[in-house]
């Protein structure tokens, strides 16, 4: 069993009369027959327009007034103003609502442009919290530029908004994010943590003798390291109580000090998932682990933090809240 309990971790137109075409023509060729405002014509190009005849067409150079002359072919009747409004509105391009792919590209794209350059000036800043993005969309599984562009934008806002309470490392392949912790702060003051007997069956316990503030370093997990078929042969049943994960190969086993209660050290430290005051931020490269206090510690309250699951598995049942 390789490290199992080690402590760690989006229209077309139509005709409105039916009127058949000679007679519209007709009408057009009696208004512009005279240039004067005469009655009688005007009259006469009235009554062709309201008197059709619905069924029979009249022979060609017949009037409903007179001979006037030959009759022309139908021309297509002239557009009005708001026909053309009209045909000008459909001809303009349709715009881009909420919910249209093209503008949800768009915006994608840019999305992408600006993450990509947050993210590339904080990792330049902190290429020790931020690796390279290249790296990073690797990790990620093979990189589409979109997606590479879109999750280093929520790394980088991330990084923006939690400042040094949010970490990113990649460490062979596997990409490792540490939120909610600081990576530095202030030593915990000599004398803050003693050890002594937390009176239940955990045995003893690392309690704050003073007032410690958020955001102080409790201290270095420190110990024996051991690859995976060291810990495998000196636990055979996988349960180091006292070993940390420190990454997917090694642990710190720091056995030999638990006994050592004249001195605290984070080993001390007992489990709780579900009233932590105290959090872990790892460095995988280096293999450390360090411990910060994740709100004010007031005197006399036990130093607790999450070992996680891992340590737990197969032994669930002695778990404590």
């Amino acid at each position: 069993m390789s490290l199992l309990n080690a402590r760690g971790g989006a229209g077309a137109h139509s005709s409105a009369t039916g009127w058949p075409s000679v007679a519209r023509a007709r009408s057009v060729t009696l208004c512009r027959a005279s240039a004067k405002p005469d009655s009688s014509v005007r009259s006469a190009a009235v009554t062709t327009i309201e008197r059709p005849s619905p069924t029979t067409s009249q022979p060609s150079g017949a009037t409903s007034s007179g001979a006037v002359g030959p009759a022309r072919e139908a021309a297509p009747p002239a557009l009005s103003t708001s026909s053309t409004s009209s045909a000008a509105a459909t001809a303009a391009p349709p715009s881009l609502s909420r919910r249209d792919p093209r503008l949800l590209a768009a915006m994608a794209g840019a999305l992408t442009l600006v993450g990509e350059a947050c993210y590339n000036r904080l990792s330049s800043l902190q290429p020790e919290q931020l690796p390279a993005l290249e790296a990073v969309a690797a990790a990620l599984g093979g990189g589409a530029a979109a997606a590479a562009g879109v999750a280093a934008a929520g790394l980088g806002l991330a990084k923006l908004v939690m400042g040094d309470k949010f970490h990113v490392e990649l460490l062979r392949g596997r990409l490792y994010i540490v939120a909610g912790v600081p990576s530095a702060g202030p030593a915990v003051a000599p004398g803050a943590v003693v050890v002594r007997p937390t009176g239940d069956v955990r045995g003893n316990g690392a309690f704050a003798a003073a007032s410690i503030p958020a955001g102080t370093c409790l201290g270095a997990y420190s110990g024996v390291l051991l690859d995976t078929e060291a810990f495998d042969a000196k636990y055979p049943d996988g349960a180091g109580d006292y070993a940390m994960a420190v990454d997917e190969r090694h642990v710190l086993d720091a056995a030999h000090l638990a006994p050592d209660t004249a001195a605290f050290h984070p080993v001390h430290m007992n489990h709780s998932r579900a009233r932590p005051n105290v959090g872990r931020y790892y460095r995988r490269a280096t293999r450390t682990v360090l411990f910060f206090t994740l709100r004010r510690v007031e005197a006399g309250e036990e130093l607790l933090y999450d070992y996680g699951r891992r340590y737990w598995r197969g032994r669930e049942h002695l778990e404590l809240p």
